[in-house]
């Protein structure tokens, strides 16, 4: 099987990544905790972090696919996110559609987890979430 060719989103594109309720801040405005970013332990965003591209309807789409309010969103505006780097490691943002979710993306550019992660990559992936929380803002916050 060939492996789909993944394009890059264009830089003024919007994408929303669910979040749990306590990724989020009680602040106002409401922040975002860099946790929301931190890819998984057990490797299964080694291929990237999932987002989706916001265009008309797909908020409502995200609304009925994460039961909100159990699940939040935020939204990042991809030229932001794909200017950010740390460690060596640059970040991208490129379209990975799927069954059932055409408008599916993807962060690439964190190290990769593994059960030996030397200090540099865990640097690396906390300052990456870190930055991108800073850029996110929260969308579905009930």
């Amino acid at each position: 099987m060939t492996p789909a060719v993944l394009t890059e989103l264009p830089c003024s594109t919007i994408v929303a990544r669910a979040v749990e309720p306590d990724q989020l801040t009680n602040s106002v405005p409401i922040g975002v905790r860099k946790s929301a970013f931190i890819p998984r332990m057990n490797g299964k965003d080694n291929d990237g972090l999932s987002i989706m591209q916001v265009l008309p309807g797909a908020l409502e789409f995200l609304r009925q696919k994460l039961s909100a309010p159990l699940k939040q969103a935020v939204t990042l505006h991809v030229g932001r996110a794909q200017d950010i780097s740390a460690g060596g490691y640059a970040l991208r943002i490129v379209s990975e559609p799927r069954d059932g979710d055409p408008h599916h993306a993807l962060i690439k550019g964190f190290p990769a987890r593994h059960a030996a992660e030397s200090r540099e990559e865990k640097a690396a992936w906390n300052r990456l979430a870190e930055l991108l929380a800073a850029q996110a803002r929260c969308c579905l916050k009930s």
